[in-house]
């Protein structure tokens, strides 16, 4: 390698080593930026020098410094057009070292290049806009998926989290009542054992869907656990929530569904917002009051007080309020 390496990245000269016969055998940056084809074409000995020919090269004196030819220099590619440049022409054992600054001409090529490499940039850069896109939408689908519980389409226990806390802040300023109902399915692991997980997996959908059918488009209705559901009332006092689960209770009990041949029934425990509760202690005494509920014969719900004694099983009247409002 006769060029440098310091002088393979100039731009401004271009630096050539040529054969005997006058073809490009090494180059530097700078002739790149006056012959695009070089790269291609000069293993090939694709482009050669035409001015000045070999003749008048070989017959010049050489110099001092090794110098035989100042002025201007023609190169030729095979492929197509030649360029000009200014420079001069050293002797190198058997060949020859061409050096030259870049002109005005070679920058207009070089801008040539500059604008196809701001295309090629543009063409990236919209490709990137595109998988970002493709890629926030992924992501956002999988956000949802996480929002949601798969097996029954209700809100997961993270959308559920998120929303109570967002409830007791709303609480916390307005002073509005708050409701939370949890319910868990009695009896349920008989279901898996005597007729299979498949058909366990369809009740607890129908599940989903009576419980989604008992609530306001403002309520919110989770799978709290395996067996376990939600349903966050907001604006609802205590008595329109004991209604709430009263009538889903009642909805379940009344439902017959093949190959089953007992209805299903749930335990509730209704819990109001206490202030300065927090979402855990929310949870906490909604989740004692169903303990109860299933502790005092399931199939039932009941009201959850500040402590387990003021717990309190709801026994419910003729219900006449049958499509009346949460309130």
């Amino acid at each position: 390698m006769l060029i440098p390496p310091w002088a393979m990245a100039l731009h401004a000269i271009a630096i050539a080593v040529l054969d005997e016969d006058s073809r490009v055998v090494e180059f530097n940056q700078g002739f790149l930026s006056v012959t695009a084809e070089a790269k291609a074409e000069a293993e090939g000995a694709g482009v050669r020098l035409t001015k000045p020919d070999r003749v008048v090269l070989s017959q010049a004196e050489v110099g001092v410094d090794g110098k035989v030819y100042t002025g201007a220099i023609v190169l030729a590619a095979a492929s197509e057009g030649w360029v000009a440049l200014s420079g001069s022409i050293y002797r190198t054992g058997s060949g020859w070292l061409l050096e030259a600054e870049v002109g005005v001409s070679a920058y207009s090529q070089l801008n040539g290049v500059i604008e196809r490499l701001g295309r090629e940039m543009e063409d990236t850069e919209r490709t990137l806009a595109r998988r970002n896109q493709a890629l926030q939408k992924a992501l956002e689908e999988v956000e949802a998926l996480k929002r949601q519980d798969t097996l029954t389409g209700l809100a997961s226990r993270r959308s559920l989290d998120d929303r109570i806390t967002e409830e007791i802040g709303r609480w916390e300023r307005y002073r509005r009542p708050l409701g939370l109902i949890l319910m868990e399915m009695d009896d349920f692991g008989g279901v898996n054992e005597n007729y299979g997980r498949e058909v366990g997996d369809e009740l607890l959908h129908h599940v989903a869907t009576v419980i989604t059918r008992s609530v306001r488009t403002t309520d919110l209705a989770a799978r709290y656990g395996g067996l376990e559901f939600a349903m966050l009332l907001p604006e609802t006092n205590e008595m329109g929530a004991l209604i709430v689960a009263e009538r889903l209770r009642m909805d379940l009990e009344g439902q017959f569904i093949l190959p089953m041949t007992r209805p299903l029934t749930a335990s509730f425990g209704v819990a109001m917002l206490l202030p300065g509760e927090g979402r855990q202690d929310l949870y906490a005494r909604a989740g004692r009051a169903v303990g109860h509920a299933q502790k005092n014969g399931r199939n039932c719900v009941t009201m959850a007080g500040v402590i387990s004694e003021c717990d309190q099983l709801y026994q419910a009247a003729v219900m006449s309020t049958e499509g009346s409002d949460n309130v």
